[in-house]
């Protein structure tokens, strides 16, 4: 039997969907067929992505929460407004994440704690919300952004942002092993460099030559790059694949 990269007919929740890899996926599922609603805290770009998914995707049903991922009750709000919009969650993508580049030394517990909020507890958040839905259903899949830190360690962001994206592909591997038997595949997804609007606020013209040049493949990554290996972990071409961390990172892995 030959899958299709196909999600038609499925609604879904993309988090951090006002910019970078979030957005990208965003469009890629949308065009793949699927309904969804998108989560940031980014009200503005929120909205323009909305209007550039409904322009790209005509027919697709597309909604919008305006919601804080390390807050449980915003989180709670956003999956029952895509319950409401849509009657059913069939996948969750957790694309949202915050970078900080404090040395070791530097971080307070303010920052560590923020970090932690966002980028690990915001997705423990959704994937407990949104996991007793699949399980109604029987199925379901799950894909958390991590990052190539979480396989080795960062680059450009603090020992927090390490710390927390390992946090994430371990999350990822026990709901894995928790909810196979039910339906219910988790993969990490781990990108390396990616010329994300984040990254781009924060990292130097002269980093930028630098990372660019330790990467085999001699370039950065594109969101739209990334966004199509989210979408393929969706769909049913990867029925078999759960509790597995993949790499996109042009190589970076082999060094």
């Amino acid at each position: 039997m030959a899958w299709k990269l196909s999600l038609k007919g499925q609604c879904g929740i993309v988090t951090g969907a006002a910019s970078g890899i979030g957005r990208a996926a965003a469009r890629h599922i949308a065009a793949m067929g699927a309904d969804l609603l998108l989560v940031d805290l980014d009200a503005g770009r929120l909205e323009e992505a909305v209007s550039e998914i409904r322009q790209a995707a005509p027919g697709r049903r597309v909604a919008a929460a305006f919601a804080d991922a390390s807050r449980e009750a915003e989180v709670r709000r956003a999956v029952a407004e895509a319950l409401s919009a849509f009657g059913a969650i069939d996948f969750l993508v957790n694309g949202h994440g915050i970078l900080r580049r404090t040395a070791f030394a530097g971080i307070a517990t303010e920052e560590w704690d923020l970090m932690m909020a966002v980028n690990l507890r915001g997705c423990f958040l959704f994937c407990r919300e949104v996991i007793p839905h699949l399980l109604r259903r029987g199925k379901g899949a799950i894909v958390n952004v991590a990052s190539l830190a979480g396989r080795t360690c960062s680059i450009l962001g603090g020992a927090h942002y390490t710390a927390a994206k390992h946090g994430l592909v371990g999350l990822s591997r026990h709901l894995a092993r928790e909810y196979a038997r039910q339906g219910i595949r988790v993969n990490a997804f781990c990108p390396g460099a990616t010329l994300t609007p984040m990254t781009l606020t924060t990292t130097t013209p002269e980093e930028l030559e630098r990372v660019a040049a330790a990467i085999p493949r001699g370039r950065w990554a594109s969101p739209e790059e990334q966004a199509g290996v989210i979408g393929f972990l969706l769909s049913e071409a990867a029925a078999n694949i759960t509790g597995a961390c993949i790499d996109s990172n042009g190589g970076s892995l082999m060094i």
